[in-house]
C-alpha cells in the first residue's frame, strides 16, 4: 500500500500583515463576507433589499447616513417575484438606476448557490454587492439544508466567492416559526448563520404594526449595531426613522415596553409629509391629532428630525434644516 503525503507547511501570523475590513454599511454588511438578512413573511426583508439595491445603484447616503457614495451595480437575483410586474415598479419606486441592477437569466437553468455562475456575473457586470431572494429557492433541489454536511462546502464556496470578489453577499432567508434566539430561528442547519459574519433581523413592533425594526442578530467584525426604526410605504419605498436600542432577543420575545411608539409614528408622518423638502405645519399637526399623537411629541419628534419652520403668508410650514435662520413658530 501506497502512502500519498499531503501537502504540509507550518507558518506563523507574525509573517501575516493586518488588514482593516471594509464596509459598505458599518457595522452591518462587509464587504468581501456573506450577511444575512431574515425574518417572518411580510415582515419586510425584500423591501430592504430593493431598497439597498436603489441607494447603492445611486450613490445615495445609507440609511440614517448623510455622505454621498459612488454609484454601484448590484445583482439583485430574486426567485419569487415577477419581474416585470413587481420588482422593475418596485425598483422604479425607490428611484434605483436600473442600469446598475442586474440578474442572472434562469428561463433555461435556474440559479443555485453553488453555481459558477455566482463568481461569473460579479465578474461581467463589475457588482460590488450581490443579493439572493430567498436564499431558501438556490440550494438546488438536491441539497438538504438542514444537513451540516451538505451545507457547509457550499457555504464555504459562497464566502470564498466574497472575498476574492470583495462583493457584499446578501442572502435574504425566512425564519422558522416558535420562540428563541433569532440565530437559530432562521431556516436550515446553524451552519448557514455561521457562515455569515453578520446576522440581521427584520421584525414588526407588536403594538405598532406599520413600523418595523431592523436588529443586529450576530457581528463578527465590528461591535453590535444599533437596531433601526423604520415605516414602509406602500410595498416599495421606506422611511428610515431613527436608532434604538432595542435588542433583537427583545423583539423577538416581545420583552419590552414601546413607550416611544408615538414619537416613531410621528418621525414617520413627518418624515413622509416633508419628502419634498417642506409642508405645511398644520397638515402635519392635523394628520398626527387623528391618530391620537400629541402636539408635544410632535415638536419632539421634529426637534429630532433636524427640523425648521418658517412664516409665509398662509401659515407656518415645516423645511429639511439648512444653514439659513428659521422663525420662531408660536
Amino acid at each position: 500500500m501506497v502512502t500519498v503525503k499531503q501537502p504540509y507547511a507550518v507558518r506563523y501570523y507574525k509573517g501575516l500583515k493586518a488588514k482593516e475590513v471594509d464596509w459598505l454599511w458599518y457595522p452591518y454588511i462587509p464587504y468581501g463576507k456573506i450577511t444575512i438578512i431574515q425574518g417572518d413573511p411580510g415582515e419586510g426583508k425584500s423591501t430592504i433589499a430593493i431598497n439597498l439595491a436603489a441607494i447603492l445603484s445611486t450613490g445615495k447616503p445609507m440609511p440614517l447616513e448623510n455622505i454621498e457614495n459612488t454609484p454601484k451595480t448590484v445583482v439583485y437575483q430574486n426567485s419569487e417575484d415577477g419581474k416585470e410586474d413587481t420588482i422593475v415598479p418596485r425598483l422604479m419606486a425607490c428611484g434605483a438606476d436600473l442600469t446598475k441592477v442586474a440578474y442572472i437569466e434562469e428561463t433555461d437553468s435556474a440559479v443555485e448557490l453553488g453555481d459558477e455562475r455566482l463568481a461569473k456575473v460579479i465578474d461581467d457586470t463589475g457588482a460590488r454587492v450581490l443579493i439572493l431572494d430567498p436564499i431558501q429557492a438556490y440550494w438546488g433541489e438536491s441539497t438538504d439544508m438542514n444537513r451540516a454536511g451538505a451545507i457547509r462546502p457550499i457555504m464555504n464556496q459562497l464566502a470564498n466567492i466574497a472575498q476574492q470578489k470583495k462583493c457584499a453577499i446578501i442572502l435574504i432567508g425566512h425564519m422558522t416559526k416558535g420562540n428563541g434566539k433569532g440565530l437559530y430561528r432562521g431556516l436550515g442547519s446553524i451552519d448557514i448563520a455561521a457562515a455569515a459574519r453578520s446576522v440581521l433581523l427584520v421584525a414588526r413592533l407588536k403594538n405598532e404594526p406599520e413600523m418595523r425594526v431592523l436588529a443586529h442578530v450576530k457581528s463578527n467584525l465590528a461591535p453590535m449595531g444599533d437596531s433601526i426604526l423604520f415605516s414602509l410605504d406602500g410595498q416599495s419605498s421606506i422611511t428610515w426613522l431613527r436608532k434604538s436600542k432595542l435588542t433583537a432577543e427583545q423583539i423577538l420575545t416581545d420583552s419590552y415596553e414601546e413607550s416611544n411608539s408615538k414619537l416613531d409614528r410621528a418621525m414617520a408622518i413627518i418624515s413622509k409629509c416633508i419628502e419634498d423638502g417642506e409642508c405645511s405645519a398644520n397638515e402635519v399637526l392635523q394628520q398626527c391629532e387623528d391618530q391620537g399623537i400629541s402636539k408635544r411629541t410632535v415638536n419632539e419628534a421634529k426637534a429630532r428630525l433636524n427640523i425648521n419652520s418658517i412664516k409665509r403668508k398662509d401659515g407656518w410650514y415645516w423645511v429639511v434644516n439648512s444653514e439659513d435662520e428659521a422663525d420662531d413658530e408660536d
